[in-house]
């Protein structure tokens, strides 16, 4: 799980603009072999916890997959939209 919490402007675009944008962008994430889903929510609750405007849950069967996804191209390129966009991040990686 991966939440941000946005610049108020980045790249020409509101925050809430770069939110669509990195769900939009996040579709691409699902081609990479071994992602067994990835999930984007621009939603949180207001019970939220965590001042995040997109989070991101992705699943692997290993964490050799994940590894793997990390450095893959098209996360590399997802990336770079993140980078421009985010004011901070957060993780969280466990096993089931």
């Amino acid at each position: 799980i991966v939440f941000w919490s946005l610049k108020e402007q980045a790249g020409g675009f509101l925050a809430a603009d770069n939110a669509r944008r990195i769900k939009e962008a996040s579709a691409a994430l699902s081609a990479i072999p071994g992602v067994l889903s990835v999930e984007v929510s621009i939603e949180p609750l207001p019970t939220s916890t965590v001042p995040a405007q997109v989070i991101l849950q992705s699943t692997h069967n290993t964490p050799e997959d994940l590894q793997a996804y990390a450095v893959h191209p098209i996360h590399l390129e997802f990336g770079k939209l993140i980078k421009e966009c985010c004011e901070n991040r957060q993780a969280l990686d466990y096993n089931i």
